[in-house]
């Protein structure tokens, strides 16, 4: 099989293309084994709720859910469910040193988010589920702040998903703390969410990959309800390194179809400013270290127009 290949630095600024071993877990190596076995289909392959497996999106939820999902209406047939496992794996595997270094950031955003919510119940939408890296923060920064009682819905096209986002609940206690939390097939620009039903959504590291930013946000403005809080942390093109900048351009077609869609060259922070429906943005442009292409990242939240 295929390894990800390991470059020595050069001379040449565009050098820098090639990895530095400590940063060999990055995205864009970990996936080309991917490209190679099977040509990926990107990770927003449809625009409506479909699944393939009724448990996915037909449970019955919780007896405190406080937000009914919509049945499925197409079947996303064009997904490859190896390439979807292995992704699955390689993101609940490869992604502890980028979680450990976007924790603090984290922390302080569920910590605003949540002292914002209803202090009974609260529905909040993540976009995008994943592996469910963000269970840890709707406990460790609650102290007696917010919900009672959360209803997590989490969307994502990837079926293989489901199994470690759920995993990932238990492990925070979330269930056990009296939370509801599900998983349902869909993605950011058809979210299977009525309208004004949800009191927040989370968006990390999600915008990179939907096919349609602008469609997305719109369907984000749309399940808020008035006032409601849009919480998001991407990664996006540098706004400080030039020559970061155009490896980032260079490196974003290989990216896209070797990690689900990722796009390394996006502009998202301008994009939420520019969506309609949003009063107040507050962000920030921050550069990690040691993370090369992922290292310029926006975080902030969004209020929905009353």
């Amino acid at each position: 099989p295929l390894r990800p290949r390991v470059f020595r630095p050069k001379a040449s600024p565009l050098s820098a293309l090639s990895m530095r071993p400590q940063l060999g877990w990055t995205l864009l190596w970990t996936f080309l084994p991917l490209v190679a076995a099977v040509r990926p289909v990107g990770r927003r392959g449809m625009l409506t709720l479909g699944c393939s497996c009724a448990v996915c999106s037909l449970q019955t939820p919780p007896a405190h859910a406080l937000a009914s999902l919509s049945s499925p209406t197409a079947a996303d047939t064009t997904r490859n469910q190896q390439v979807d496992r292995a992704f699955a794996r390689s993101m609940a595997a490869g992604m502890g040193q980028y979680e450990a270094a976007v924790a603090s950031q984290k922390q302080a955003l569920f910590t605003r988010l949540l002292e914002t919510l209803p202090s009974t119940d609260a529905v909040v939408v993540e976009l995008g589920m994943g592996t469910f890296p963000n269970a840890p923060f709707y406990v460790s920064t609650r102290s007696g702040m917010g919900p009672q009682r959360l209803d997590i819905i989490g969307i994502d096209p990837n079926d293989s998903m489901r199994d470690y986002a759920l995993r990932a609940a238990d492990k925070a206690a979330l269930p056990a703390l009296g939370h509801s939390v599900r998983f349902a097939r869909g993605v950011g620009e058809a979210v299977p969410l009525a309208d004004g039903c949800a009191d927040a959504v989370v968006s990390t590291l999600t915008l990179c990959s939907v096919r349609d930013q602008h469609q997305c946000l719109l369907e984000v403005a749309r399940v808020l309800k008035p006032g409601g809080q849009f919480l998001f942390l991407e990664h996006v093109l540098s706004e400080t390194d030039p020559i970061l900048a155009r490896q980032q351009q260079l490196l974003t077609p290989l990216q896209v179809q070797s990690a689900d869609g990722c796009h390394l060259n996006r502009c998202t922070l301008d994009v939420i400013r520019a969506a309609p429906g949003f009063a107040a943005v507050d962000a920030s442009y921050f550069d990690l270290r040691g993370f090369w292409f992922l290292n310029p990242t926006i975080a902030g939240i969004a209020r929905r127009a009353v």
